[in-house]
């Protein structure tokens, strides 16, 4: 019985001298002192030497005392190289490895390491590198060798990954190589397309790049977190920015949406968006405002290339539609509807059906109009979430409390008659829905009066001189647009809007040609020929076609009204005139006054204006008081006036005489 036991044992010792004698550099007592150490471990052959069982080696060597440190740290490569060799030599037959090996890294050591380690993991093909190898890589070799040569060890795999990254896509007749989704870890460093890989290359924390679709979260979420990951992967831009602005911001809004059980992003509502904002603030103070972007830049993304418009989405962006002309204002653009801030499912579901069929179904309603409804509603929808009334459910008395709200904040008239149109028209479409049978309050009987008045509005002279002094201080379109807002007395989101071919001459007068988003309908009106003369060489220098917007935006769409709005005032500030603030709207009622001053009737200046009613244009004629005091004077001059002088007998009688 012993002798059958002494033979297994000699036999095993056999087997494992056979394998340890494939490592030429390690024999003799070393090979003795290894063949000693898998014995007393059990282990039978070096195939079955893991990476766990090279640590707990390099441990054992470790704790031993007799051993010089010098020694040791000889000793504790021993299983390492012999594995590593034993490895090889069992893969020898396969040359693709090799090959790939040899063309890419130069350092023997590096590269019998590298080799030794894709060996004992079973690589036979570099293209099986992923991000797990690398990662139980970049371990074994922080317990292996000294930390100053991790990087150039995991260097040296990376380029090698690269090396067949490239080979493959030399080889790829059809380019444009894109991920695909899988359930797994996605490691940009490893992206299929050699080109954006090795725009990763450089990047110190390379595990910002890693997004693992692997872990427990919706599908959907991940899928659509992929689809945003493809699309910036695609952007222009520079690796900075795609970095900062764009890739880091997604893996954290990722890791958020899982750890806060987000299904569907374009489901998420404000209240989790602040949460994220929070988080970021907390993580990253000072970038959080950047960050944060990601929120809206997915969430568009999304939208805007589903298949089919997602209504039930929290946020609409209004790129996806194309809408008829006068509908839009291109110099006031409106870019999304948010609906992320009613809590209410009930409401927030009206809400959207509500507003789908304002800009779908009803086609005559401005944007401009629809976001005027979209608000009062959302601010009366607000409400009953403080109270947590269902919009279906409300009572008249609860919709009464409202409105004294409203009429508290000293809105008004209009703004308050506005406000009921609007939500009366909510019911009104629910009613037709069949979602209520009635309405919940009589909303004519809360409609209140309103009473013409007058405002004076005219710009003082002292303040037009002092403006146009300054106007040398500001960019030449800036100047330009603040001058045909000052001759002509367009609105302003006219002046944002006027095209290439709207200055014309007729043989005598110099003509504006404009379309009137609010009027719907086109007017000419006259114009100064110098304004004209100076707009005209403008277009010529700037080569501006007929069609295209003689101001533009960094897009090359209608300047943005309140952009104007906004530089002008700042250049009114720089200048130093602090008694005026500028409204573009007041240049309307100076030219409206102007013109009436001079002798204009009402009729003309409301076709100047672009009115419809004589009414409307009656409220732009301001009554300053030299206009007063010169009809006063002219009445006095009259004959009809009792205080004129007058003669008796020939003679003049002065002031004493009616005393």
């Amino acid at each position: 019985m012993r002798s059958s036991a002494l033979s297994w044992k000699n036999q095993k010792e056999y087997v494992l001298k056979e394998q340890l004698a494939c490592c030429k550099s390690v024999k003799g007592k070393l090979q003795g002192f290894v063949l000693d150490y898998l014995c007393r471990e059990g282990i039978e052959s070096i195939e079955d030497v893991s990476l766990i069982d090279l640590k707990d080696y390099r441990a054992y060597v470790d704790s031993l005392q007799a051993m010089s440190e010098s020694k040791k740290k000889y000793y504790r490569t021993l299983l390492e190289q012999v594995t590593f060799t034993y490895r090889i030599c069992r893969i020898g037959n396969n040359k693709i490895l090799k090959e790939q090996l040899y063309a890419t890294i130069i350092n023997p050591a590096i590269r019998n390491k590298t080799y030794g380690f894709l060996a004992l993991q079973g690589i036979t093909d570099c293209c099986q590198i992923d991000y797990d190898l690398r990662s139980s890589y970049k371990k074994f070799l922080q317990e292996s060798i000294a930390s100053r040569k991790v990087q150039e060890y995991l260097k040296a795999l990376d380029n090698l990954k690269l090396a067949t990254i490239k080979a493959g896509n030399q080889r790829n007749f059809f380019g444009n190589i894109k991920l695909k989704y899988e359930n797994k870890k996605i490691f940009l460093l490893y992206h299929p397309n050699y080109e954006i890989a090795m725009s990763f290359y450089y990047l110190r924390e390379k595990e910002e790049v890693l997004f693992d679709f692997s872990l427990k979260a919706p599908i959907m979420l991940k899928y659509q977190i992929f689809k945003m990951l493809n699309y910036i992967l695609d952007m222009k831009i520079n690796r900075h920015d795609r970095r900062e602005r764009f890739l880091l911001p997604l893996k954290l809004f990722y890791e958020y949406c899982k750890k806060s059980g987000v299904y569907d992003i374009e489901q998420i509502n404000g209240q989790e968006v602040n949460q994220f904002r929070e988080n970021l603030t907390a993580q990253f103070e000072g970038k959080a405002d950047a960050y944060i972007q990601i929120v809206d830049n997915t969430r568009k993304f999304l939208f805007l290339n589903a298949k089919a418009t997602n209504w039930k989405a929290n946020i609409w962006y209004l790129d996806r539609f194309t809408f008829t002309e006068g509908r839009l204002n291109p110099a006031r653009e409106i870019k999304r509807f948010n609906f992320g801030g009613i809590k209410n499912k009930t409401n927030c579901r009206c809400m959207k059906a509500y507003m789908k069929y304002q800009i779908g179904v009803s086609q005559k309603l401005s944007l401009q109009t629809i976001r005027c409804e979209y608000y009062d509603i959302l601010n009366f929808l607000k409400y009953l979430d403080t109270s947590k009334i269902s919009v279906l459910e409300v009572t008249a008395r609860e919709i009464e409390v409202y409105f004294n709200l409203q009429e508290e904040k000293e809105k008004q008239p209009e703004s308050f008659n506005r406000m009921l149109m609007s939500i009366s028209k909510f019911y009104s479409y629910m009613i037709s829905q069949g979602e209520i049978l009635k309405m919940p309050i009589c909303f004519a009987y809360y409609v209140k009066n309103i009473y013409a008045k007058h405002n004076n509005r005219v710009v003082s002279a002292e303040n037009q001189f002092e403006i146009l002094k300054n106007l040398k201080n500001l960019p030449i379109h800036l100047r330009l647009m603040y001058l045909n807002l000052w001759c002509i007395g367009l609105r302003v989101n006219e002046v944002c809007v006027i095209k290439g071919d709207a200055y014309y001459w007729d043989g005598k007068d110099a003509w504006l040609k404009i379309y009137q988003n609010k009027m719907k309908e086109e007017k000419c009106v006259p114009m100064p020929t110098v304004l004209y003369q100076v707009m005209k060489k403008y277009i010529a220098a700037h080569k501006i076609q007929g069609s295209e917007y003689v101001f533009k935006n960094k897009k090359g769409g209608a300047y943005s009204a309140n952009t104007f709005c906004k530089q002008i005032k700042q250049g009114i500030q720089k200048a130093g005139i602090k008694d005026y603030d500028f409204r573009s709207h007041d240049f309307r009622h100076t030219v409206g006054t102007y013109l009436y001053l001079h002798g204009a009737s009402i009729e003309v200046i409301r076709d100047y204006l672009g009115h419809k009613e004589s009414d409307m244009t009656k409220q732009y004629i301001d009554y300053m008081p030299e206009l007063i005091d010169k009809k006063n004077e002219e009445y006095f001059k009259s004959k009809d006036s009792l205080l004129v002088p007058f003669t008796k007998k020939g003679e003049k009688y002065g002031q004493e005489d009616f005393s």
